[in-house]
Protein backbone atom coordinates (compact mmCIF):
# COMPACT_ATOMS: atom_id res chain seq x y z
CA UNK A 1 0.00 0.00 0.00
CA UNK A 2 1.67 3.21 -1.19
CA UNK A 3 -0.60 5.57 0.73
CA UNK A 4 1.20 7.37 3.54
CA UNK A 5 0.59 6.11 7.06
CA UNK A 6 -0.72 9.52 8.09
CA UNK A 7 -3.64 9.22 5.63
CA UNK A 8 -4.59 5.65 6.52
CA UNK A 9 -7.49 4.89 8.89
CA UNK A 10 -6.30 4.48 12.47
CA UNK A 11 -7.26 0.90 13.40
CA UNK A 12 -5.18 -2.16 12.38
CA UNK A 13 -6.23 -5.82 12.36
CA UNK A 14 -5.16 -9.19 10.94
CA UNK A 15 -7.57 -11.46 9.10
CA UNK A 16 -7.01 -14.10 6.36
CA UNK A 17 -3.29 -13.39 6.45
CA UNK A 18 -3.84 -9.71 5.62
CA UNK A 19 -3.35 -6.51 7.60
CA UNK A 20 -6.38 -4.25 7.38
CA UNK A 21 -6.50 -0.53 8.19
CA UNK A 22 -10.03 0.61 9.02
CA UNK A 23 -11.90 3.64 10.31
CA UNK A 24 -14.13 1.44 12.47
CA UNK A 25 -12.98 -0.81 15.33
CA UNK A 26 -13.34 -4.58 14.79
CA UNK A 27 -13.16 -6.07 18.31
CA UNK A 28 -13.73 -9.56 16.88
CA UNK A 29 -10.42 -9.46 14.94
CA UNK A 30 -6.83 -9.85 16.11
CA UNK A 31 -5.07 -6.46 16.37
CA UNK A 32 -2.03 -5.72 14.20
CA UNK A 33 0.88 -3.32 14.82
CA UNK A 34 -0.04 0.25 13.87
CA UNK A 35 3.38 0.86 12.30
CA UNK A 36 3.38 -2.23 10.05
CA UNK A 37 2.57 -2.46 6.35
CA UNK A 38 -1.08 -2.47 5.30
CA UNK A 39 -2.64 -4.77 2.67
CA UNK A 40 -6.25 -3.58 2.61
CA UNK A 41 -8.00 -0.34 3.60
CA UNK A 42 -11.62 -0.01 4.75
CA UNK A 43 -12.82 3.59 4.56
CA UNK A 44 -15.98 5.68 4.47
CA UNK A 45 -16.72 7.44 1.19
CA UNK A 46 -19.11 7.94 -1.69
CA UNK A 47 -20.08 4.76 -3.55
CA UNK A 48 -21.72 4.98 -7.00
CA UNK A 49 -25.19 3.61 -7.63
CA UNK A 50 -23.86 1.64 -10.62
CA UNK A 51 -20.52 0.75 -12.15
CA UNK A 52 -19.79 2.61 -15.38
CA UNK A 53 -19.17 -0.68 -17.20
CA UNK A 54 -20.42 -3.82 -15.45
CA UNK A 55 -19.23 -7.08 -17.02
CA UNK A 56 -21.65 -9.07 -14.89
CA UNK A 57 -24.37 -8.44 -12.34
CA UNK A 58 -26.71 -10.32 -10.07
CA UNK A 59 -28.74 -9.93 -6.93
CA UNK A 60 -27.14 -7.07 -5.00
CA UNK A 61 -23.88 -6.84 -6.98
CA UNK A 62 -22.22 -5.55 -10.13
CA UNK A 63 -18.76 -6.69 -11.15
CA UNK A 64 -16.07 -5.51 -13.54
CA UNK A 65 -12.33 -6.26 -13.73
CA UNK A 66 -10.73 -4.87 -10.54
CA UNK A 67 -14.05 -3.58 -9.09
CA UNK A 68 -17.03 -5.02 -7.28
CA UNK A 69 -20.07 -2.99 -6.26
CA UNK A 70 -22.24 -4.74 -3.67
CA UNK A 71 -25.00 -3.55 -1.38
CA UNK A 72 -27.42 -4.50 1.36
CA UNK A 73 -30.62 -2.44 1.30
CA UNK A 74 -31.06 -0.09 4.26
CA UNK A 75 -27.54 -0.88 5.53
CA UNK A 76 -24.70 0.12 3.17
CA UNK A 77 -23.14 0.11 -0.28
CA UNK A 78 -19.62 -1.23 -0.79
CA UNK A 79 -17.07 -0.70 -3.55
CA UNK A 80 -14.17 -3.17 -3.52
CA UNK A 81 -11.19 -2.02 -5.60
CA UNK A 82 -8.29 -4.23 -6.78
CA UNK A 83 -8.25 -6.27 -3.58
CA UNK A 84 -6.74 -3.29 -1.78
CA UNK A 85 -9.58 -1.02 -0.77
CA UNK A 86 -13.22 -1.22 0.33
CA UNK A 87 -15.14 2.04 0.24
CA UNK A 88 -18.26 2.03 2.41
CA UNK A 89 -21.28 4.31 2.17
CA UNK A 90 -23.59 3.72 5.12
CA UNK A 91 -27.33 4.25 4.81
CA UNK A 92 -28.96 6.65 7.29
CA UNK A 93 -29.83 4.88 10.52
CA UNK A 94 -27.82 1.75 9.72
CA UNK A 95 -26.47 -0.13 12.73
CA UNK A 96 -22.69 0.10 12.91
CA UNK A 97 -22.49 -3.55 13.97
CA UNK A 98 -24.37 -4.62 10.83
CA UNK A 99 -22.03 -2.62 8.61
CA UNK A 100 -19.00 -4.13 10.31
CA UNK A 101 -20.36 -7.65 9.86
CA UNK A 102 -21.24 -7.13 6.21
CA UNK A 103 -17.82 -5.69 5.27
CA UNK A 104 -16.34 -9.08 6.18
CA UNK A 105 -18.84 -10.92 3.95
CA UNK A 106 -19.22 -10.04 0.24
CA UNK A 107 -16.66 -7.19 0.10
CA UNK A 108 -14.03 -9.28 1.87
CA UNK A 109 -14.83 -12.23 -0.36
CA UNK A 110 -14.13 -10.01 -3.37
CA UNK A 111 -10.88 -8.82 -1.77
CA UNK A 112 -9.69 -12.42 -1.40
CA UNK A 113 -10.60 -13.30 -4.99
CA UNK A 114 -8.97 -10.14 -6.36
CA UNK A 115 -5.77 -10.95 -4.48
CA UNK A 116 -5.56 -14.38 -6.12
CA UNK A 117 -6.58 -16.35 -3.04
CA UNK A 118 -9.13 -19.19 -2.98
CA UNK A 119 -11.90 -18.48 -0.45
CA UNK A 120 -13.92 -21.61 0.25
CA UNK A 121 -17.34 -21.67 1.88
CA UNK A 122 -15.91 -23.81 4.67
CA UNK A 123 -14.83 -24.00 8.26
CA UNK A 124 -11.37 -25.28 9.17
CA UNK A 125 -9.85 -26.91 12.24
CA UNK A 126 -6.32 -27.95 13.16
CA UNK A 127 -5.76 -31.67 13.75
CA UNK A 128 -2.54 -33.54 14.60
CA UNK A 129 -2.18 -34.22 10.86
CA UNK A 130 -2.76 -30.67 9.59
CA UNK A 131 -5.66 -28.38 8.72
CA UNK A 132 -8.98 -29.98 7.77
CA UNK A 133 -11.83 -28.10 6.11
CA UNK A 134 -15.59 -28.73 6.18
CA UNK A 135 -17.34 -27.44 3.07
CA UNK A 136 -21.09 -27.24 2.74
CA UNK A 137 -24.09 -25.20 1.81
CA UNK A 138 -25.76 -23.08 4.48
CA UNK A 139 -27.36 -25.28 7.12
CA UNK A 140 -25.33 -28.40 6.37
CA UNK A 141 -23.42 -28.15 9.66
CA UNK A 142 -19.91 -26.98 8.80
CA UNK A 143 -19.85 -24.44 11.66
CA UNK A 144 -21.54 -26.85 14.07
CA UNK A 145 -19.04 -29.61 13.37
CA UNK A 146 -16.09 -27.22 13.72
CA UNK A 147 -17.57 -26.03 17.03
CA UNK A 148 -17.76 -29.65 18.20
CA UNK A 149 -14.05 -30.01 17.41
CA UNK A 150 -13.37 -26.84 19.42
CA UNK A 151 -15.43 -28.16 22.32
CA UNK A 152 -13.29 -31.31 22.21
CA UNK A 153 -10.05 -29.35 22.56
CA UNK A 154 -9.05 -28.77 18.94
CA UNK A 155 -8.07 -25.34 17.66
CA UNK A 156 -10.03 -23.62 14.92
CA UNK A 157 -8.60 -21.67 11.98
CA UNK A 158 -11.76 -20.31 10.37
CA UNK A 159 -15.52 -20.48 10.27
CA UNK A 160 -17.70 -20.08 7.18
CA UNK A 161 -14.86 -18.76 4.99
CA UNK A 162 -11.55 -20.60 4.71
CA UNK A 163 -9.04 -18.55 2.70
CA UNK A 164 -6.46 -20.67 0.86
CA UNK A 165 -3.07 -19.36 -0.25
CA UNK A 166 -0.15 -21.27 -1.79
CA UNK A 167 3.48 -21.42 -0.74
CA UNK A 168 6.25 -21.59 -3.34
CA UNK A 169 6.16 -25.38 -3.74
CA UNK A 170 2.40 -25.23 -4.27
CA UNK A 171 1.22 -26.45 -0.87
CA UNK A 172 -2.24 -25.01 -0.05
CA UNK A 173 -2.29 -23.15 3.25
CA UNK A 174 -5.36 -22.17 5.29
CA UNK A 175 -5.12 -18.62 6.61
CA UNK A 176 -6.62 -17.71 10.01
CA UNK A 177 -10.08 -16.16 9.70
CA UNK A 178 -12.42 -14.73 12.34
CA UNK A 179 -12.49 -16.28 15.84
CA UNK A 180 -16.27 -16.65 15.95
CA UNK A 181 -18.86 -19.15 14.74
CA UNK A 182 -22.03 -18.21 12.87
CA UNK A 183 -24.73 -20.55 14.17
CA UNK A 184 -28.44 -21.00 13.62
CA UNK A 185 -30.36 -21.27 16.92
CA UNK A 186 -30.90 -25.04 16.55
CA UNK A 187 -27.14 -25.55 16.03
CA UNK A 188 -26.31 -23.44 19.08
CA UNK A 189 -28.75 -25.50 21.14
CA UNK A 190 -27.21 -28.72 19.79
CA UNK A 191 -23.89 -27.51 21.20
CA UNK A 192 -25.43 -26.80 24.60
CA UNK A 193 -25.38 -23.02 24.22
CA UNK A 194 -28.12 -20.73 25.52
CA UNK A 195 -29.37 -19.03 22.36
CA UNK A 196 -30.75 -16.01 24.23
CA UNK A 197 -27.29 -15.09 25.53
CA UNK A 198 -25.58 -15.16 22.13
CA UNK A 199 -25.40 -11.94 20.06
CA UNK A 200 -27.12 -11.87 16.68
CA UNK A 201 -25.03 -11.91 13.53
CA UNK A 202 -27.13 -9.07 12.13
CA UNK A 203 -29.90 -7.00 13.67
CA UNK A 204 -32.55 -8.62 11.47
CA UNK A 205 -31.45 -12.27 11.53
CA UNK A 206 -31.84 -15.21 13.86
CA UNK A 207 -28.28 -16.41 13.25
CA UNK A 208 -26.03 -16.08 16.31
CA UNK A 209 -22.35 -15.54 17.02
CA UNK A 210 -20.28 -17.76 19.30
CA UNK A 211 -16.70 -16.67 20.01
CA UNK A 212 -13.95 -19.27 19.96
CA UNK A 213 -11.07 -16.92 20.72
CA UNK A 214 -9.69 -19.31 23.37
CA UNK A 215 -9.54 -22.04 20.71
CA UNK A 216 -8.41 -19.81 17.83
CA UNK A 217 -5.32 -20.83 15.88
CA UNK A 218 -3.74 -17.65 14.55
CA UNK A 219 -1.07 -19.15 12.25
CA UNK A 220 -1.59 -20.58 8.74
CA UNK A 221 -1.54 -24.35 8.41
CA UNK A 222 -1.19 -26.71 5.42
CA UNK A 223 -4.52 -28.06 4.18
CA UNK A 224 -4.46 -31.87 4.24
CA UNK A 225 -8.11 -32.87 3.73
CA UNK A 226 -11.51 -31.42 2.80
CA UNK A 227 -14.88 -32.89 3.72
CA UNK A 228 -18.13 -31.95 1.98
CA UNK A 229 -21.10 -32.20 4.36
CA UNK A 230 -24.45 -33.45 3.07
CA UNK A 231 -27.66 -34.88 4.50
CA UNK A 232 -29.77 -37.71 3.08
CA UNK A 233 -33.40 -38.46 4.00
CA UNK A 234 -32.90 -42.21 4.42
CA UNK A 235 -32.04 -43.45 7.92
CA UNK A 236 -28.78 -45.28 8.25
CA UNK A 237 -25.12 -44.83 9.09
CA UNK A 238 -22.78 -41.96 8.30
CA UNK A 239 -21.20 -42.60 4.91
CA UNK A 240 -17.85 -41.33 3.60
CA UNK A 241 -17.18 -41.23 -0.15
CA UNK A 242 -13.69 -40.20 -1.37
CA UNK A 243 -13.91 -38.17 -4.57
CA UNK A 244 -11.97 -38.63 -7.83
CA UNK A 245 -10.17 -35.64 -9.33
CA UNK A 246 -13.16 -34.45 -11.36
CA UNK A 247 -15.42 -34.69 -8.32
CA UNK A 248 -12.94 -32.66 -6.26
CA UNK A 249 -12.82 -29.93 -8.91
CA UNK A 250 -16.61 -29.76 -9.06
CA UNK A 251 -16.97 -29.49 -5.30
CA UNK A 252 -14.26 -26.83 -5.01
CA UNK A 253 -15.90 -24.84 -7.79
CA UNK A 254 -19.36 -25.11 -6.20
CA UNK A 255 -18.10 -24.19 -2.73
CA UNK A 256 -15.99 -21.18 -3.65
CA UNK A 257 -17.12 -18.27 -1.50
CA UNK A 258 -18.73 -15.59 -3.70
CA UNK A 259 -17.89 -17.57 -6.82
CA UNK A 260 -20.66 -15.69 -8.63
CA UNK A 261 -18.28 -12.70 -8.83
CA UNK A 262 -15.57 -14.53 -10.79
CA UNK A 263 -16.86 -13.92 -14.32
CA UNK A 264 -17.39 -10.19 -13.89
CA UNK A 265 -14.05 -9.78 -12.10
CA UNK A 266 -12.35 -11.62 -14.99
CA UNK A 267 -10.83 -14.12 -12.56
CA UNK A 268 -12.14 -17.46 -13.82
CA UNK A 269 -8.73 -18.51 -15.14
CA UNK A 270 -7.00 -17.71 -11.84
CA UNK A 271 -9.75 -19.52 -9.97
CA UNK A 272 -9.46 -22.65 -12.11
CA UNK A 273 -5.71 -22.72 -11.56
CA UNK A 274 -6.27 -22.48 -7.80
CA UNK A 275 -8.90 -25.20 -7.53
CA UNK A 276 -6.81 -27.45 -9.79
CA UNK A 277 -3.83 -26.99 -7.50
CA UNK A 278 -5.92 -27.91 -4.44
CA UNK A 279 -7.67 -30.83 -6.16
CA UNK A 280 -4.35 -32.35 -7.25
CA UNK A 281 -2.90 -32.25 -3.73
CA UNK A 282 -5.76 -32.50 -1.22
CA UNK A 283 -8.16 -35.44 -0.79
CA UNK A 284 -11.84 -34.46 -0.80
CA UNK A 285 -14.46 -36.70 0.80
CA UNK A 286 -18.23 -36.39 0.64
CA UNK A 287 -19.97 -37.11 3.95
CA UNK A 288 -23.57 -38.28 3.89
CA UNK A 289 -25.30 -38.26 7.23
CA UNK A 290 -28.90 -39.39 7.83
CA UNK A 291 -31.12 -36.37 8.34
CA UNK A 292 -33.83 -38.15 10.31
CA UNK A 293 -31.54 -39.45 13.05
CA UNK A 294 -30.16 -36.03 14.00
CA UNK A 295 -26.70 -34.53 13.83
CA UNK A 296 -24.84 -36.94 16.18
CA UNK A 297 -21.95 -34.51 16.45
CA UNK A 298 -19.56 -36.65 18.46
CA UNK A 299 -20.06 -39.66 16.17
CA UNK A 300 -19.44 -37.51 13.10
CA UNK A 301 -16.31 -35.98 14.59
CA UNK A 302 -14.98 -39.44 15.49
CA UNK A 303 -15.64 -40.73 11.96
CA UNK A 304 -13.65 -37.83 10.51
CA UNK A 305 -10.75 -38.41 12.92
CA UNK A 306 -10.73 -42.13 12.17
CA UNK A 307 -10.72 -41.42 8.44
CA UNK A 308 -7.81 -39.00 8.82
CA UNK A 309 -5.86 -41.52 10.90
CA UNK A 310 -6.48 -44.27 8.36
CA UNK A 311 -5.37 -42.09 5.45
CA UNK A 312 -2.01 -41.14 6.92
CA UNK A 313 0.08 -44.12 5.66
CA UNK A 314 -1.19 -43.70 2.09
CA UNK A 315 -0.60 -39.95 2.27
CA UNK A 316 2.98 -40.47 3.46
CA UNK A 317 3.53 -43.01 0.69
CA UNK A 318 2.33 -40.50 -1.90
CA UNK A 319 4.68 -37.89 -0.49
Amino acid sequence: MTESAARLPPHRYRVYGLTVATWIPFPELDPAPVDGSVDVVFRLGRVPSDLEIAHDQGAFFQAAPSRLLSWTPSVARFLTIQGREVVVQMEPGAAERDVRTLILCSPMGAVLLQRGMLPLHASAVVTPFGAVGFMGKSGRGKSTLAAQFARSGFRVLADDVAAITFVEEGTPMVQPGLPQFKLWPNSASELGESVETLPRLLTQTEKRLLSFRNNFHSNPEPLIHLYNLNTVPDPGEIQLHPQPLFGRLELLKNHTYRGQYLSGLNLKQTHFRNISQVASRVPVTRILRPEESGFKLEALMNRVLADLEASQPSRRAQG
